[in-house]
């Protein structure tokens, strides 16, 4: 291999590690916003502020963000990954300890290889489905999110127009769920939870228009929900609050 052929392979390489890092950097600057997040957590967890982040992600409105969302970090913050890495190993003075007792090490190590027993067999069961309920609840308000500014249509349920059953219809199936075009019919499913219980996907309950159910909205956290309100305003986010707090008859989860 001649000297020409060898620079040219080792600017090659350079290129291509120069590229991972930057991959690496960018990935590094995105994070997916979870169930509970708030902008002013988020600016105190990767240690930065609210406006930096409301400018990076040209957010109109600082308490509006949703799961699933991914917002833009400043290449300056902080990672939980990063801070992890710069605590002191906790786990090096049992290592030791471990060490130096073989006995309790080989005790561990029998208790961490023994089969579960059948009633800690079915609490990791519904462990892991209840996460995967909450996650299908983040993906039924992440999508209505998807269609916020769109206008409003009677009977409709796509972007080019939907009325407020029709929003909770279209988010619904994305998870397989057949729901009725309907708040009333709407209303007879899933099982009922109190205020408190709230998460992202659950179904608000409206009486509107002289109705006992005249309108549903879907809740997507921090007191706000998102609904197709009526022709004048099309695919809204409002507060529960006022107006509709007046109105409010209950929630239902569907999923």
């Amino acid at each position: 291999m001649t000297f020409r052929h060898t620079g040219r392979f080792r600017l090659v390489c350079g290129v291509a590690a120069l590229v991972f890092c930057l991959t690496t950097a960018l990935a590094d600057s995105i994070y997916t916003v979870k169930s509970g997040d708030s902008v002013s957590k988020l600016a105190i967890r990767f240690s930065t502020t609210v406006d930096t982040l409301v400018a990076l992600n040209n957010l109109k409105d600082p308490d509006l963000i949703y799961a699933g969302q991914q917002l833009k970090l400043p290449d300056s913050a902080t990672t939980p990954d990063a801070a992890n890495s710069a605590q002191p190993d906790a786990s090096a003075p049992a290592a030791q300890a471990a060490s130096a007792h073989p006995d309790s090490s080989a005790v561990a190590s029998t208790q961490a290889d023994r089969p579960l027993t059948g009633r800690e067999l079915m609490t990791e069961r519904a462990r892991i489905m209840e996460t995967q309920r909450v996650q299908r609840g983040e993906q039924i308000a992440s999508t209505a999110m998807m269609y916020y500014g769109s206008p409003y249509r009677r009977g409709g349920t796509s972007s080019r127009g939907m009325d407020c059953s029709g929003l909770v219809v279209r988010a619904l199936a994305t998870q397989g769920i057949d729901a009725p075009h309907s708040a009333a019919m709407l209303f007879r499913m899933g099982a009922p939870v109190t205020y408190e219980e709230l998460q992202p996907g659950d179904v608000l309950f409206f009486t509107t228009r002289g109705l006992p159910i005249g309108h549903v909205g879907i809740w997507i956290g921090n007191n706000k929900f998102i609904h197709a309100a009526n022709p004048g305003r099309g695919v809204v986010i409002n507060e529960v609050a006022g107006y509709y707090a007046r109105r409010l008859v209950g929630a239902r989860r569907l999923y």
